[in-house]
């Protein structure tokens, strides 16, 4: 496959080529990548395909591709393209070749997805379907700092009225039960998906079976009626700095006293066993944004560190 005068050759990726990959994508997200924590998880999944360009040998690009929904959706993840290669349709080229593998690999896909961040450009919309959108506020602490923080801001809700509830911790088979009830997928979840941490999944049995057996937390507002419902992602490792943690928290619902009191609940979990600096990640309804932006800033003291323009579910047929 030429491009630019050179030949493009595609393979799958190895343990051996992570160093190399990571040259090649250290500058993106800033500095809370999440491919180095998950690169070797990822090649070793028996439905996901890691794909590799390579040009005169040099890794030049990479994608993933997940098979998920009982086998019928491929969602794309983690493209990466080397910054010298950038520009010259390398990622076109990569992320067709991977499709048509999928296609081939695992015949019954039907449909693609993708999230994306930022403003979309028309032509995005004349080639996928936006099925829905997420605010995302992301804010940087120290766990050390964010404690006391933490229980002022349950102490006040608490004393003040402010229609404080406390968040229920779901186990494995209750967050299934609710996450898989038609009333919560038709009226809770955004365009009927669980995002977590940028990963869309339908709610099906098969997926909840495999999120719930890895390290998340599960909240509700109630544990038959809920309106509100969150998922906070293990933290990880990230390239930022020394020490730095990235902490995902997906909440799903437009009642933002519900929401802002899961947020706190989820953060105070995974704060209780860390130390040093996180980068945290909060992905919620576009309705409750302006609320739960002045709450971070006025009770927290915790201020937007970067602007993303959202998080954008889209769809296309294979």
């Amino acid at each position: 496959m030429a491009v630019e005068g050179h030949t493009l050759e595609f393979c799958l990726a190895e343990e051996a080529d992570f160093e190399e990959v990571m040259s090649i994508s250290g500058d993106v997200y800033g500095g809370i990548d999440y491919l180095p924590a998950r690169y070797h998880a990822w090649i070793q999944d028996s439905v996901r395909r890691v794909i590799l360009a390579k040009k005169k040998g040099q890794i030049v690009a990479l994608v993933s591709v997940n098979i998920v929904d009982d086998g019928h959706t491929a969602v794309v993840e983690g493209l990466r393209v080397a910054p010298l290669e950038r520009g010259k349709g390398i990622a076109g080229l990569i992320q067709g070749y991977s499709l048509n593998l999928v296609k081939d690999q695992f015949p019954e896909v039907k449909v693609r997805r993708y999230v994306r961040s930022g403003q979309l450009a028309p032509e995005i919309l004349t080639k996928f379907r936006l099925i829905c959108k997420q605010e995302i506020l992301s804010v940087q602490f120290k766990a050390e700092d964010i404690r006391p923080k933490l229980e002022a801001a349950f102490t006040w809700l608490k004393e003040s009225g402010k229609q404080w509830e406390d968040p229920v911790l779901l186990g494995a088979s209750e967050a299934k039960r609710l996450f898989l009830s038609q009333r919560v997928v038709d009226e809770v979840l955004p365009g009927k998906a669980i995002i977590q941490d940028w990963v869309p999944y339908k709610p099906l049995e098969s997926n909840l079976e495999k999120l719930v057996s890895q390290d998340f937390i599960w909240m509700a507002d109630d544990k038959e009626e809920p309106t509100v419902l969150s998922l906070g992602t293990a933290p990880y490792r990230v390239p930022l700095g020394t020490g730095y943690h990235r902490l995902n928290i997906d909440i799903f619902g437009k009642q933002f006293p519900r929401a802002r009191n899961q947020f706190l609940a989820q953060l105070q979990q995974r704060v209780s066993t860390l130390e040093g600096p996180i980068y945290c990640l909060l992905y919620f309804e576009p309705s409750i944004w302006q609320d739960m932006l002045s709450f971070c800033q006025t009770t927290l003291e915790l201020h937007k560190d970067r602007d993303f323009g959202g998080q954008n579910l889209l769809e296309a047929d294979m």
